[in-house]
């Protein structure tokens, strides 16, 4: 497995209520932090994953599952850390 570091920008629903954070966390999003940066929704994630593209996709389907209405729109890649287990 390996660490993959990433941000994605979320649009739609509001993802900073407390019933966002609860339901994002159940959905598996404990990995991610959530914030906004002039007035746009962010998410930080630091997960593990055998490869890049899985880790995006379990985090977008996480994200659009939890909370309704929200949308990511874009993915940045940080860095990688290989993780040896």
């Amino acid at each position: 497995m390996s660490l993959f570091t990433f941000s994605v920008t979320i649009q739609g629903a509001d993802v900073l209520t407390g019933d966002a954070q609860d339901a994002l966390f159940e959905a598996g999003c404990g990995d991610g932090t959530f914030g906004t940066s002039n007035g746009i929704q962010t998410a930080e994630f630091d997960r593990e994953a055998p490869d890049f593209a899985e880790a995006v996709a379990s985090a977008i389907k996480a994200i659009e599952g939890a909370v309704s209405g929200a949308l990511v729109v874009t993915v940045t890649r940080d860095s990688d850390l290989a993780v040896r287990g």
